[in-house]
């Protein structure tokens, strides 16, 4: 495979450095074992499944942990990249170092809410390392040149409020507008309880046409996020948007003001 060139443009470095709060993992989730269940109308699964996780994240003070990313930026489907991260609630910080593809191990990005005037900081590797750290706001277009999120949206917290976002306006919308499902899956062989959400019609009110998320069974969090853009005019399924997945989690271990600094 043909990978972009390390000695890209410097403006181009930090749009590298952000997430949504969870990847693609280099092997796609099992087949489900088991059929999938409509939700029954008066009930709401995934409202409690989504109360679950926030009681659950609720006890994180922070978390390590391999994020595996992939996103569609500008039309262009970016390369899987792999990224060693670590995060604090309170106050909100995000470090990541990316060990993967080869043209960005050693790109590190952070960032710690109240510090560096609201800044992130970014470090490049290779050719363009030389520069040394930089400072980009957030949402500076250089920021997001390669990227379809902020630095300040990653993590699994903000996953989970956006997952909750998304299913009280699809209760909203009209009948019909808004297919939902749940299943079981088996993902780093740990099983999970799979929600997919299809809007069949583009109204211009969401975010993509299917997405899916998994939660683990027994952590109560997702792990694993999809979205899925319109289908083109004669196909049956949209270019994957984004895909994001979080392995190898261990929670907290005890950061400090040092695991975001560089």
């Amino acid at each position: 495979m043909t990978h972009p060139r390390p000695a890209l443009a410097l403006l181009t470095l930090a749009g590298l450095l952000s997430l949504a709060g969870a990847v693609r993992s280099q092997a796609p989730p099992a087949a489900p074992p088991q059929p999938p269940t409509t939700p029954q109308p008066g009930g709401d699964p995934v409202g409690q499944i989504i109360a679950e996780a926030r009681t659950s994240f609720g006890r994180v003070r922070d978390y390590t942990g391999t994020l595996v990313k992939q996103e569609r930026v500008n039309g262009q489907l970016q390369p899987e990249q792999f990224i060693a991260i670590r995060v604090r609630q309170q106050p909100f910080s995000v470090h990541l170092k990316w060990q993967g593809p080869k043209q960005f191990v050693g790109q590190e990005a952070a960032y710690v809410a109240g510090k560096n005037n609201g800044q992130m900081r970014a470090k490049g590797s290779g050719l363009i390392s030389v520069v040394g750290v930089i400072s980009l706001d957030p949402t500076d277009p250089r920021a997001l040149k390669q990227s379809r999120h902020a630095i300040t949206d990653s993590g699994i917290g903000n996953l989970i409020e956006k997952i909750a976002r998304g299913h009280e306006a699809d209760r909203a919308a009209p009948s019909g507008q808004v297919k939902v499902t749940l299943r079981e899956y088996q993902f780093q062989q740990r099983p999970c309880i799979g929600l997919e959400t299809t809007h069949p019609t583009n109204t211009g009110q969401s975010y993509c046409n299917r997405s899916l998320v998994l939660f683990d069974k027994e952590l109560k969090m997702p792990v694993r996020f999809e979205a899925y853009d319109w289908p083109a005019a004669g196909q049956t399924a949209g270019d994957l948007l984004e895909c994001y997945s979080y392995i190898d989690l261990k929670f907290n271990v005890g950061l400090t003001d040092a695991a975001f600094g560089f």
